[in-house]
């Protein structure tokens, strides 16, 4: 009888074990459905937000049901950081991502504003893709002896540029100069200067600010974070920086830098030797400086250029300087200059005269082409510069009017 008990107990025992882990077996497979469907949710919310690319720094939320979503999109840096979150039952699930500008069959490789002057072709040049050109067209020169090698002016289509560079969305730039002016400074959680600091694009953005230099020389910061000086930020070899916003007058990159990082100055951008700053970076320059009324050509010719990348360095991502006020009078003035065997991955885009003997590797967008050879200044000439297909086929970039949004880089 006893012996009957004990087995009965068990059996029971059993039973109910099994009838738990049945349970608990239902309970999360239930569960990972949920945060399955939320992933699943909260990715399509954020793909459809790309064909809305409107900047809102105020949270969307809407609900249905259990289901309660929200989103926004900021600019940061040369891209727009969107923001995309689905919770349901107690469950949220989040991503983060930059977006920029979608490429298209049409995206240009080469776009020379239409000056009513032929571009020049010199020595190693070499034109590939879609080149928006002046209805002059190409042609091959020589500076100094050194005659065009190509056996074609360029390997690609030709097509009749516009008078002007295609358009940069308004409300982009109108966020350079806010951020620019110190505005960020009351918005976001200061922090002070650490060896090591990180910050998640899941939390608020932190911003270490200064009045005075800021020097980064063996710091690792990491994350949804803004550096910014009122005069000037150095970064030496020894930093470690990934995903931070340089916001300063003045930006020195020394020799031997890496990172992924945004620069963002109003009087110029010094870019070293042997850098390697990895997708998504950019250098942009807002070009605030002042400039005397009474400068001669010399003075002009020699000043040293306003955005300057030193040779063996790589970029990958976007190079732009922005000039409103059309100081278009100093045409010999260099305003981006790229220097032999250094190497963009991305876009440059110039409001100005652009000298470059590196290679870009996607697209060039300048006023003019200048080449500053043997003491003279030669208009819209390209002296041994390359401009190449962009080897990254899924690039995003730049935030042109009327352009479509794709996935530059998840963050979360």
């Amino acid at each position: 009888m006893q012996f009957a008990i004990l087995i009965s107990v068990l059996v029971a025992l059993l039973l109910g074990a099994f009838l738990l882990l049945t349970h608990a077996q239902s309970f999360f497979r239930i569960k990972s459905q949920e945060l399955t469907q939320a992933f699943e949710e909260v990715n399509i919310q954020l793909f459809n937000s790309l064909a809305n690319v409107s900047v809102s720094n105020d949270t969307l939320i809407s609900s249905s049901g259990t289901k309660t979503s929200r989103q926004f999109s900021k600019y940061q840096g040369a891209w727009l950081q969107q923001y995309s979150e689905i919770e349901a039952h107690n469950r949220k699930a989040i991503k983060v991502a930059y977006t920029g500008a979608k490429l298209t069959d049409k995206t240009p490789n080469l776009y020379l504003v239409n000056t009513n002057s032929p571009l020049v072709v010199v020595g190693a040049t070499r034109l590939e893709g879609n080149n928006y050109l002046p209805k002059q067209g190409v042609k091959a020169g020589n500076i100094s002896g050194t005659y065009y090698q190509g056996s074609n002016l360029f390997y690609g289509r030709a097509i009749e540029s516009n008078t002007s560079l295609p358009k940069l969305k308004h409300d982009w730039i109108n966020y350079l100069e806010y951020i620019s002016k110190g505005s960020l400074i009351n918005d976001f959680e200061p922090i002070s200067i650490e060896k090591e600091i990180e910050n998640s694009f899941l939390k608020p953005s932190q911003i270490l600010f200064s009045t005075a230099p800021i020097f980064l020389e063996s710091e690792k910061i990491t994350g949804n974070i803004t550096i910014q000086s009122k005069t000037k930020i150095v970064i030496g070899a020894g930093s470690q920086l990934t995903h931070v916003t340089l916001i300063a007058p003045r930006i020195e990159i020394k020799n031997g830098v890496q990172g992924s990082f945004q620069c963002i100055a109003t009087k110029n951008i010094e870019i070293g030797k042997r850098c390697y700053l990895s997708y998504p970076s950019s250098a942009i320059l807002l070009d605030q400086n002042v400039y005397p009324e009474n400068a001669n050509n010399n003075q002009i010719q020699n000043a040293k250029p306003l955005l300057n990348i030193e040779a063996d360095t790589v970029i990958e991502g976007a190079i732009v300087y922005v000039n409103k006020k059309n100081n278009t009078a100093d045409r010999i003035k260099t305003h981006v200059q790229i220097a032999p065997k250094a190497e963009i991955v991305g876009e440059v885009y110039c409001q100005g005269n652009t000298d470059f003997q590196g290679i870009i590797r996607g697209s060039l967008y300048t006023q003019q082409c200048i080449a500053r050879q043997s003491g003279s200044v030669y208009l819209n000439h390209i002296y041994n510069g390359k401009v190449l297909i962009n080897p990254v086929k899924d690039y995003a970039g730049l935030p042109f009017e009327n352009s479509k949004n794709s996935i530059a880089k998840w963050l979360y």
